[in-house]
């Protein structure tokens, strides 16, 4: 956080510096965007790059939190291009001149908002799921998603670091006068960010079947996949497209989880007695109890 709070302070002193010194028009900071709104989009670079990081973190722990984890990033960038946008508007007067820029920022608003409510909604819905005794054989697959998350780790610094020396190329081609356009931190990054994430699921999809047998988790593993697939293609979409994309995408994985935590607390019931709630994981006694452990 304290990255994110120096480069959002610099950030404003160097739109500040070419905003009162012409001079500086021409050299590096010639691509540099002089609303000072636009600040806002350095923290939140850093702190979509936390929220990977701990993305990462939560893979071995809960293949669920992991998925909620994709869905917050997802959301945070819908948030961090509002900021962006309306930048570009001086005054309210230019809010009436440019109709249609300011209705994408009006429904990447409302995007944002839907996809908090989603998100909400899974993390809720997520504490339903029953839960029950752990497989003997169970962490030997919690170390095979620790060995996973370490190559994802390696695999996040490295197009980190690719993506950051692109810019950097980037602006210094901007202030020769070789490139144009808006340069963009993130442009490479989480696209290609995603595209590992689903390589990831599918893999951990297949080497849990010999640790979790049962129809419902294969229907729920196979269900995140197709999520991630999907807000990988919200990436790359054009807007306004990408957000009903990014939608349909969480709405997904809200319906799989829904559906799947429904199943457990229904084979959780023996011969039909009534519902208690969530079984504790130390009820190892219990009838029919299913595993729900996070993967």
């Amino acid at each position: 956080m304290r990255l994110a709070a120096g480069g959002f302070i610099v950030h404003l002193i160097l739109i500040a510096l070419a905003r009162s010194i012409p001079s500086l028009n021409s050299g590096v900071l010639s691509g540099l965007d002089r609303h000072y709104l636009h600040a806002v989009y350095t923290p939140f670079s850093f702190i979509l790059f936390y929220e990977v990081l701990l993305l990462v973190l939560a893979l071995p722990k809960s293949h669920t939190s992991s998925v909620g984890k994709q869905y917050e990033i997802v959301s945070l960038i819908v948030i961090r291009r509002v900021f962006k946008d309306i930048g570009e508007f001086r005054d309210p007067v230019t809010w009436v001149s440019q109709l249609d820029a300011s209705m994408m920022v009006l429904m990447d608003m409302l995007a944002a908002a839907l996809m908090f409510l989603l998100v909400t909604a899974f993390y809720r819905v997520r504490k339903t799921v029953v839960r029950s005794p752990p497989p003997e054989n169970l962490n030997r697959f919690i170390l095979i998603k620790k060995s996973v998350a370490a190559l994802l780790c390696g695999v996040l610094l490295a197009l980190a670091a690719y993506n950051l020396v692109g810019w950097i190329f980037q602006v210094l081609g901007a202030a020769d006068g070789q490139l144009g356009g808006a340069m963009d931190l993130d442009f490479y990054f989480f696209p290609a960010f995603f595209e590992f994430m689903i390589f990831t699921d599918v893999f951990l999809l297949i080497v849990s079947l010999p640790f979790f047998e049962r129809y419902e988790y294969l229907i729920r593993n196979a269900g995140f996949v197709i999520s991630t697939v999907l807000l990988r293609f919200s990436l790359s979409t054009p807007k306004p497209f990408d957000l009903a994309v990014g939608l349909v995408a969480m709405l997904y994985g809200l319906c799989v989880l829904a559906v799947f935590a429904y199943f457990t607390r229904v084979a959780s019931q023996p011969d039909g007695s009534p519902d208690h709630g969530e079984v504790e994981p130390a009820k190892r006694d219990a009838p029919r109890t299913r595993f729900a452990a996070e993967m």
